[in-house]
């Protein structure tokens, strides 16, 4: 029993490695949950449509937040690999005679690999519904989407739209 005990760890252990180390896959797969993401560089936070009722999907707080290698592609134009940026949605609560972020919507994410996304300009892009870390995954239609309708107009700046402010 000890033994196999043993040996149902070892799988688990590798596995665990595994899945740390190979990051996300190909467009239409997974980019996982940018954990600990709201402790990374704040680029900016703008408030949109929250006069609208109800509050249309991009009605709303939303908060971008970069980790270290995006805020160099900020300052450089150029977004090297490993480039993450959050697109972090709110409701604009605005109760009380003040307006303040509400509950969350969901977060969108772009995740720089040129290899993995060549299709896309090097970008994957994922989003997750409100408070969870599983639901609300784009297929690799929306993903498609995300860059053919939005983001390949904006080639010159590496197909990033926010715009970092020191």
């Amino acid at each position: 029993m000890k033994k196999m005990t043993r040996t149902c760890f070892s799988f688990s252990a590798i596995c665990i490695l595994f899945i740390s180390f190979t990051g996300p896959g190909e467009q239409g797969t997974a980019i996982p949950y940018p954990e600990g993401f709201r402790h990374w560089v704040h680029i900016k936070t703008n408030l949109t449509g929250f006069r609208n009722q109800p509050q249309r999907k991009f009605d709303g707080f939303h908060q971008i937040y970069a980790n270290e290698k995006a805020v160099e592609g900020y300052k450089t134009g150029h977004f090297p690999e490993g480039s993450v940026i959050v697109f972090d949605k709110h409701i604009a609560d605005t109760s009380g005679g003040v307006i303040q972020p509400g509950a969350r919507k969901f977060i969108n994410i772009m995740y720089k690999s040129s290899e993995q996304f060549a299709s896309t300009g090097g970008w994957g892009f994922e989003e997750f519904s409100g408070e969870s870390r599983t639901e609300g995954r784009l297929d690799s239609q929306k993903q498609n989407n995300c860059f053919n309708s939005c983001h390949s107009g904006q080639q010159a700046n590496d197909f990033v739209f926010s715009h970092f402010r020191e």
